[in-house]
């Protein structure tokens, strides 16, 4: 009989969303001492006098963290998969869910790319220049938002719009999910901003985006355990029933 289902590399990829935020937070605090981070208030020769005190941990942040990135796309492909029975013959929310979380994946690694690039040449080249590069990694980290809203928008209507009978995930999960869409649609107003609580670095622009997601990721992983423990189960009692028709079937197959 046909493997129906196969929870390992579910449960595998589902952990990775623990790995996501540990090692953002390792990267952020003890590494790159982002807690907090220079302010866009600081003029160019400051931050670069910055970057050069605190060069190697930005790198060795910089590494950790564009390998978080990576592992995201994984994660959130665990958690697509369970909307994609939705829809049927054209999956568009399930095809939505896998290219903003791609666009996603791709901007979260450039900015590591371009804090790194800002640190690589520090105090060698002009100051403009490297303050340019690090302020682009903030808006990429910050300011590039619509795909993951994309991302979250399309993942809570899969869980909306599925049919009962392939309902894993509880609808307060979605409601959850389009709640931290508005929260984070308040992101694109940091451009406006270079002091106070709305700017890149402040507590409104980024700390509090960057700890809900954290917690949404946990509760996210959590309930992508149950749903495979549950299809476990339904597999389970599909093969059973199987398994007894068959015996009616071919009641002397086994004599």
């Amino acid at each position: 009989m046909e493997q129906r289902f196969s929870p390992k590399p579910h449960r595998l990829y589902l952990s990775l969303g623990a790995i996501l935020c540990v090692a953002y937070v390792i990267g952020f605090i003890p590494l790159a001492n982002f807690f907090p981070p220079p302010s866009p208030t600081w003029d160019s020769e400051r931050l670069t006098a910055w970057i050069v005190e605190h060069r190697l941990g930005i790198q060795l942040a910089c590494v950790l963290m564009i390998l978080g990135a990576t592992i995201c796309g994984p994660w959130g492909a665990a958690l697509a998969v369970w909307t994609r029975k939705t829809e049927s013959r054209f999956p568009v929310l399930y095809a939505t869910q896998l290219s903003s979380l791609g666009s996603g994946v791709c901007l979260i690694i450039l900015v590591n790319i371009f804090w790194a690039a800002a640190a690589y040449r520090a105090g060698e080249t002009s100051p403009e220049v490297t303050q340019a590069l690090w302020d682009l990694g903030w808006f990429l980290f910050v300011f590039a938002v619509p795909p993951f809203i994309a991302w979250f928008v399309s993942f809570a209507l899969g869980i909306l719009w599925n049919p009962p009978e392939h309902q894993l995930f509880p609808r307060w999960s979605a409601y959850m999910t389009l709640a931290l869409c508005l929260n984070w649609i308040t992101d694109v107003v940091i451009i406006f901003f270079k002091g106070g609580q709305w700017t890149y670095v402040g507590f409104i622009g980024m700390w509090l985006i960057f700890g809900t997601f954290s917690v949404w990721v946990f509760i996210m992983s959590f309930l992508g355990y149950k749903a495979v423990a549950r299809q476990e189960q339904i597999c389970s009692q599909e093969d059973a029933e199987d398994a007894r028709i068959n015996d009616i079937a071919h009641p002397h197959k086994h004599v």
